[in-house]
């Protein structure tokens, strides 16, 4: 199953080891670290590890953000190019995987309108226990209010990601620059370089 360091991951973790544990005692955890996440989302993990009596792979892709954004081409990600969680995400996990059949567990709520990621390899099957489940948002703060608490940054923050994420509305650049002024301003300089040097 992987965690992504936000909300729904780590709370169905925790529902899986309450409700299924013959499910939970056969689990492999995993983390796509891309190396630019929040100190929050790593404080979460370890939370999470403890209470799950379970290690939680860390994945990456080999390479940091820079290197990805020079290989295309300086094009920050956008909405119809998110090549981002792709090469930094995904195809760790499916290297993870290999060609072992797996079941994939995705944290996506019975009240939400979205599949999330599903693999096209033939040997990865997701499932959905939320939407089974009807699990909805306020259930999830429950189940983390009642076990590991819920993340820090979601004081300021809608979701998990990288901190320069460039994806993030504006009050969360807002609350990035206020939690943590040298992320932001390490984002910025992200911006800067891709303005200045153009394409390669």
């Amino acid at each position: 199953m992987g965690i992504s360091g936000g909300k729904d991951s780590a709370a169905l973790a925790v529902y899986i080891k309450d409700q299924y544990p013959d499910i939970h005692d056969q689990m492999e955890y995993f983390f796509s670290d891309t190396g630019a996440e929040l100190e929050e989302v790593y404080n979460l993990l370890d939370k999470l590890e403890e209470d799950l009596g379970k290690t939680i792979n860390r994945l990456n892709s080999g390479q940091d953000f820079k290197h990805w954004l020079k290989m295309h081409n300086n094009l920050l990600p956008s909405p119809q190019q998110r090549w981002c969680t792709k090469v930094m995400k995904i195809k760790p996990f499916e290297a993870f995987v290999g060609e072992d059949k797996v079941i994939s567990y995705v944290g996506i709520r019975a009240d939400e309108n979205r599949k999330g990621y599903i693999s096209t390899k033939p040997n990865i099957q997701a499932v959905f226990p939320f939407v089974e489940d009807g699990i909805v948002r306020e259930d999830v703060f429950r189940i983390l209010e009642e076990s590991i608490g819920i993340p820090e940054y979601y004081k300021w923050r809608s979701r998990s990601g990288c901190y320069f994420c460039f994806f993030q509305r504006k009050d969360e650049w807002l609350g990035l620059k206020r939690n943590h002024p040298e992320l932001y301003d390490k984002a910025k300089s992200i911006e800067d370089t891709v303005h200045v040097k153009g394409f390669d």
